[in-house]
């Protein structure tokens, strides 16, 4: 059995499969979750930005709100759901 660190191209189990889907899912949650807080930040500063005109962020809030909820049940999707042990390459 390979490390999670290993992989075997020519393995088409559908457990390999699986494990792998399980990665990749955590992965994009990772990175959902990474843009929707940026977004939250963003949002934050042009609503306290001086000078600007106010905005209705509503809809903007709702649907990162919605973005959240969806990724947020990422993982509740079986099979494979997700595998946290993967872990992001370090930053250029």
């Amino acid at each position: 059995m390979p490390t999670p660190e290993e992989y075997i191209a020519e393995d088409y189990t559908q457990p390999a499969i699986n494990r792998g889907q399980r990665k990749i899912n955590y992965g994009l949650s990772m990175v959902d979750e990474k843009l929707i807080k940026a977004l939250e930040e963003l949002m934050v500063a042009i609503a306290n930005t001086p000078g600007l005109t106010r905005m209705n962020l509503d809809l903007t809030k709702a649907a990162i709100q919605e973005a959240a909820h969806v990724s947020e049940h990422v993982a509740d999707i079986r099979p494979p759901g997700c595998d946290s042990t993967w872990f992001p390459p370090p930053p250029e």
